[in-house]
């Protein structure tokens, strides 16, 4: 077995303990570090590294299942409306209706592809544990009930399998993209028609028209994956990534609407950080004769 996955069943099997100990003893702690592994915040900062630092084909296989999993998580949620457990059991603050969990979906996405797409029994059961962890730390937390858990994580589980299924199916072609980019404009109007539109369904739709216009101008200029890309170069690029990413959200905060600001955010981190990198790149290898 590799060092690797002896590494990654120890911190599996520490979490697994460790969130026996943390239930027995009531510390809350522990479930609140587990549980932002769940939210939006770590997943804007998950996906730029793995897009930038690791493989732009990779990372977008997973960026766009899960953006368009969460649109579908937030109108079923406004279709059912299921409430969630009462203010009095919370420990931590909740918004919006309970089914299906956010937090169990993404991790089923997230850690879900990561299981699928590596042939690596510690990968694997580090995954599982990942899921069980964050999704059982919304019932812990008194936010979610066992029924949101559970259509979160078959919901996230299809909607991964899907998408990997797509990209192994359907070649990137113009008229692919075309279609890609209709689509993504489509759900904006969709979740208006039916009156579901609100600043989250923004966000979502923003940064879904953003990732797929970003990386049907990635293909067109044929730019080459970033795993191609030199270790160090794909370290400042990540991090200047990171940043457009962060500006986008501080934006927001500081009341830019959400569907334009984060669809040029996004935009901006799928194409204008790499093309703008690779051309200043090149041109430095030119004046340097490299």
């Amino acid at each position: 077995m590799r060092r690797l996955d002896k590494a990654l069943l120890a911190v599996s099997i520490f979490l697994m303990l460790s969130s026996v100990l943390a239930t027995h003893f009531q510390v809350y702690a522990f479930w609140k570090a587990i549980t932002f592994f769940g939210d939006e915040k770590f997943y804007m900062v998950l996906i730029p590294v793995i897009y930038l630092g690791y493989s732009s084909s990779y990372g977008i296989a997973l960026f766009i299942p899960f953006i368009f999993g969460m649109w579908i998580n937030l109108f079923l949620k406004n279709f059912f409306k299921l409430p969630r457990p009462p203010e009095s059991y919370r420990i931590v603050e909740a918004r919006g209706y309970g089914f299906p969990s956010g937090h169990a979906q993404g991790s089923s996405m997230v850690f879900g592809y990561f299981a699928y797409t590596k042939k690596s029994i510690g990968v694997h059961f580090f995954c599982l544990a990942m899921i069980v962890l964050i999704s059982l730390s919304r019932i812990v937390l008194g936010v979610h009930y066992w029924r949101d858990i559970f259509g979160g994580i078959l919901l996230g589980t299809a909607v991964i399998f899907i998408g990997v299924y797509l990209k192994e199916k359907i070649k990137y072609t113009p008229k692919v993209a075309l279609l890609g980019i209709i689509l993504s404009l489509l759900l904006p109007v969709i979740s208006r028609s039916v009156g579901y539109a609100n600043e989250t369904f923004s966000i979502v739709e923003g940064s879904l028209i953003g990732a797929v216009v970003g990386y049907s101008a990635f293909k067109q200029f044929n730019l080459p994956d970033t795993s191609e890309i030199p270790l160090k170069k794909r370290a400042i690029m990540t991090t200047i990534g990171l940043f457009v990413s962060g500006a986008g959200y501080v934006a927001w905060k500081s009341g830019a609407p959400g569907l334009p600001t984060f669809a040029l955010s996004t935009f901006a981190m799928v194409f204008l950080v790499p093309w703008t990198f690779l051309r200043l790149f090149d041109r430095y290898k030119m004046n340097n004769n490299i």
